[in-house]
């Protein structure tokens, strides 16, 4: 039998031990996520080390090791940075972590346009919809720490949908994001939907203090205008197009080594203006509809004189669509041409989003023991006019 001993470097500085099969395989399962180092000791032989060892969500990092036999006390010790094919499953992953994420230009700071840089995606991901893998567009399984994220009635992310039925969506911030993970042809452990997995890790604080303060301004002075907007003598300029996303992160210990937490608030502001010009049914175009009906002495050809429907009286018209007469962006005065329309009134709109965890381990990280029982919760997020908990969760974790 080979003893095994896993040490942590950057995650939580708690080891854990193991030993191998007699076939000499080995196993460790959720741990959390960072770099790691693998120190072999087996009777016999020298131990032997492997460095940087990175663990991330949705893949299974296969690390093999030989020993050869040495009366001499040594230890052997390599680095593992440039072991990044798994040949252990046939499924493709891909990792992004907030080193990227911050630097990565999301409209709206939303997690689930990441999946958009995932090989073999394809469409326009919005909202959670596109095709992995030529599935269909709600075929993914997306998973928050490897718990179900799925509306069961749409089968797209839970949180971060828009509202439903009046109803305002549940938004996590993206400061509270630790890693954002997918997968392909997942296997038997992520299943479910046909498409792959796609997981983002929480962070959840640690023994030492970090957070994070930002503001992001989107802005039409900044960019292009849109393919559809033509400038007018009225409307010279293109509509407004502005998205303000600011806030923090912080997380740290309450007690080391035993409790921590992970708190989140950011806040999005939007003004977006019509992308372009439309044609509207003003009084100049009924008067014409109506002169062309009428055909008074065969002005538009040889055929009698057609009456207009009643209905159409009733929807076109000062009666008809809004908005009409001296109301701000009426349609009733404008001229009877093809793109006579251009809405004044954007919309608007704002959200208030935090977020907020405590992770309680029921045994010191100080001391080495493997698995160390570790409770998550509650995890909230608030948005404009909705606050939603989700249920007190429990796993396991180093």
């Amino acid at each position: 039998m080979k003893r095994l001993a896993l040490a942590i470097l950057v995650v939580l500085s708690l080891d854990h031990t193991t030993t191998t099969t007699s076939d000499g395989v080995f196993v460790f399962q959720d741990i959390p996520l960072g770099q790691y180092k693998v120190t072999v000791t087996a009777t016999g032989f020298p131990a032997y080390a492997v460095d940087k060892v990175e663990v991330t969500a949705g893949t299974i990092y296969t690390l093999n090791v030989k020993l050869t036999l040495q009366q001499q006390t040594t230890t052997v010790e390599v680095s593992a940075a440039a072991l990044t094919l798994d040949t252990t499953t046939q499924a493709q992953n891909m990792t992004i972590d907030d080193t990227v994420m911050d630097a990565v230009p999301i409209a709206g700071r939303d997690f689930t346009q990441l999946i958009g840089v995932q090989p073999g995606f394809g469409g326009i991901n919005i909202g959670g919809f596109g095709a992995v893998n030529g599935s269909r567009a709600n075929q993914v399984d997306w998973q928050i720490d490897g718990v179900d994220n799925n509306d069961m009635w749409h089968n797209i992310p839970a949180v971060n949908q828009g509202g439903v039925a009046g109803i305002a969506g549940i938004i996590l911030p993206m400061d509270s994001v630790s890693e954002f993970s997918s997968q392909t042809q997942s296997g038997a452990y992520a299943g479910r939907s046909a498409g792959g997995t796609a997981n983002i890790t929480i962070k959840t604080g640690g023994n030492d203090f970090h957070g994070s303060l930002y503001y992001y301004n989107r802005n039409e002075a900044f960019a292009a205008h849109s393919p559809f907007f033509v400038p007018t003598a009225a409307v010279p300029k293109s509509p407004p197009n502005r998205n303000e996303n600011y806030g923090f992160w912080v997380g740290g210990p309450i007690k080391k080594n035993k409790l921590f937490y992970s708190v989140g608030y950011e806040k999005q502001d939007f003004l977006i203006g019509l992308a372009g010009l439309v044609t509207q049914p003003s009084q100049a175009w009924v008067n014409l509809a109506q002169d062309i009906l009428n055909n008074p002495g065969g002005k538009y050809g040889a055929y009698a004189s057609v009456a207009p429907s009643p209905t159409s009286q009733n929807l076109i018209g000062p009666n008809g669509y809004w908005p009409q007469g001296s109301t701000r962006g009426s349609i009733t005065n404008l001229p009877a041409t093809i793109g006579n329309y251009f809405s004044p009134v954007p919309a608007i709109g704002y959200s208030y989003n935090t977020f907020s965890i405590i992770l309680w381990c029921s045994i010191p990280l100080s001391r080495r023991a493997s698995p160390t029982r570790c409770w998550w919760g509650p995890t909230t997020s608030i948005n404009s006019s909705q606050t939603t908990t989700t249920p007190f969760q429990r796993g396991l974790a180093a």
